[in-house]
C-alpha cells in the first residue's frame, strides 16, 4: 500500500492532513460505503487524470473488492456500490483537484462556474455536465448538513443546481441522451461483426460485441459469465450473481439471474474462443473474459467495445491514428450501454415481443419503452407500415 502524504493538487506542498477538502471526502466515502477510505496513490497501473484518488479498503487493510461494499452483499442495506463509490470518488476529486481545492469552507460560487467550464473544455455532452453537476450536488447537500461547505445564502449546493437548471437537460433527453449520435446502425454493427469473423475471429472483442449485440446484456452481466455458465447443449448462457467469487454485481443483484438463449452461430463462436483464444490468467479464474492478470475489469470491456466502434479516420491533437486507449475520442464511438441499446431496438424491429425482450435483457417493458427503444424515425415508420396499411 503506497499511502501519500502530499496532496496531489497543483501546489503540491501541503501535507495531507491540513487538506480538510481531502478529508471531507474522504469522510463522505466512508460513511456511505462502510469503508476505509483515504487518499493514496493507485498501484493498479492504470493511467488516470490525477495520481492520488480517495481508495476504499476493509478495516483490515484489504483493497475493497465489489463485495465488501454494502450493496454488493445484497443485505438489503442501500448504501454505495463498488460503481456508485467510483462515480463520486472521481468526480468530486476531480473538482477538489482541478480547483486546487484544500478547504471547502472557502469555496465561492465562482470555483463551481469554473469546473463547470472545465467540463465544457473537455466537449463533454450536455447530459455528462448534468450528470457531473448532480454528483457534486449530492456532495455538497451532505458538506453543508455537516457544517464542512458554506451555509446560509451562499450554499454551493444552490448555485450547482441554477448551473443544472441553465443546462436544461430534461427528463426525456436524459433517458434517451445519445439516441442519435451515440448509436450504431444495424447495418455498421453488421460490419463490424463481418470484419471480426475475418481478421479476429473468436476473440475477446468479437465475443464482447457478439454477446451485447445479441443479447443486449448489460456490462455486469458479461462480466460475471464464467466458462462453467455457458451450457453448449442446451444452447443457453447462465446470467449468476456471485459478487463474492466473481468480484462482480449484478445490475440488480439476484433479481437480475437469468439463462438466456444463445443463436447456434454465436454458441459456436463462444466455443471456439474458449477452445483457442481464451488466455488463462494467472489467477485460476473461470471467467469467460479474461486478461494474463484475470477477470477483466469494465474499463477494459468499455475500451475493447470503443475500439471496434470508432470510425477509423480520427486521429489525436499530434494527428496519429486513434487507438483502443483514447478510441471514446471518436465522436462515432459508442460504449457498452450504447450498444445495449442499439440490440434492443434491434430486438423489437425484427418483431420480438416487449415481454420477450424484457425477460431477455432483464428489464420491465415500461422500462425498455421509456429508456431504451430508440428507433430512426424510417424503423418507426417500418414497425408501423403493415398495421397502418391493413387499416388502409
Amino acid at each position: 500500500m503506497s499511502k501519500t502524504n502530499q496532496t496531489p493538487d497543483n501546489s503540491g506542498n501541503a501535507d495531507l492532513k491540513e487538506n480538510q477538502a481531502q478529508q471531507d471526502l474522504c469522510d463522505f466515502l466512508s460513511e456511505r460505503s462502510e469503508l476505509d477510505v483515504t487518499y493514496e496513490e493507485p498501484d493498479d497501473g492504470r493511467d488516470r487524470r490525477h495520481d492520488c484518488l480517495p481508495v476504499a479498503r476493509t478495516y483490515d487493510g484489504d483493497k475493497a473488492e465489489v463485495s465488501d461494499f454494502p450493496s454488493g452483499k445484497n443485505d438489503g442495506r442501500g448504501n454505495f456500490s463498488k460503481s456508485t463509490y467510483t462515480r463520486y470518488r472521481d468526480t468530486v476529486n476531480d473538482f477538489i483537484q482541478t480547483q486546487g481545492v484544500s478547504d471547502l469552507m472557502d469555496l465561492t460560487p465562482r470555483e463551481i462556474n469554473r469546473y463547470n467550464q472545465v467540463t465544457q473544455r473537455r466537449d463533454y455532452a450536455r447530459t455528462t455536465r448534468d450528470g457531473l453537476l448532480e454528483t457534486l450536488e449530492v456532495f455538497f447537500k451532505w458538506a453543508e448538513s455537516e457544517w464542512r461547505a458554506p451555509r446560509g445564502d451562499n450554499k454551493l449546493s444552490e448555485t450547482i443546481a441554477r448551473k443544472r437548471e441553465d443546462l436544461d437537460v430534461g427528463g426525456d433527453e436524459k433517458s434517451r441522451a445519445g439516441d442519435d449520435n451515440h448509436r450504431i446502425s444495424t447495418e455498421r454493427a453488421q460490419v463490424i461483426i463481418g470484419d471480426l469473423a475475418e481478421f479476429k475471429y473468436a476473440s475477446r472483442q468479437m465475443i464482447e460485441f457478439l454477446l451485447i449485440y445479441h443479447v443486449g446484456m448489460r456490462k455486469s452481466a458479461l462480466l460475471s459469465i464464467n466458462c462453467d455458465d455457458v451450457m453448449t447443449r442446451k444452447g443457453i448462457i447462465q446470467i449468476r450473481n456471485r459478487p463474492e467469487q466473481t468480484g462482480v454485481r449484478l445490475k440488480r443483484g439476484n433479481k437480475g439471474e437469468r439463462d438466456v438463449n444463445i443463436a447456434s452461430g454465436v454458441m459456436s463462436v463462444v466455443i471456439d474462443y474458449i477452445e483457442s483464444n481464451r488466455t488463462e490468467p494467472r489467477d485460476g479464474s473461470d471467467a469467460l473474459l479474461t486478461s494474463w492478470a484475470g477477470r477483466i475489469d469494465d474499463s477494459t470491456l468499455y475500451r475493447d467495445i470503443t475500439g471496434l466502434t470508432k470510425c477509423g479516420e480520427c486521429t489525436d491533437d499530434d494527428g496519429k491514428p486513434l487507438v483502443k486507449q483514447n478510441a471514446s475520442d471518436c465522436p462515432e464511438s459508442i460504449g457498452c450501454h450504447d450498444l445495449r441499446r442499439v440490440a434492443i431496438t434491434r430486438m423489437r424491429d425484427e418483431g420480438m415481443s416487449w415481454d420477450t425482450i424484457s425477460g431477455r435483457v432483464n428489464a420491465t417493458v415500461q422500462m425498455l419503452k421509456h429508456h431504451y427503444d430508440s428507433p430512426t424515425h424510417s424503423q418507426a415508420a417500418e414497425r408501423r407500415k403493415e398495421e397502418v396499411l391493413n387499416a388502409l
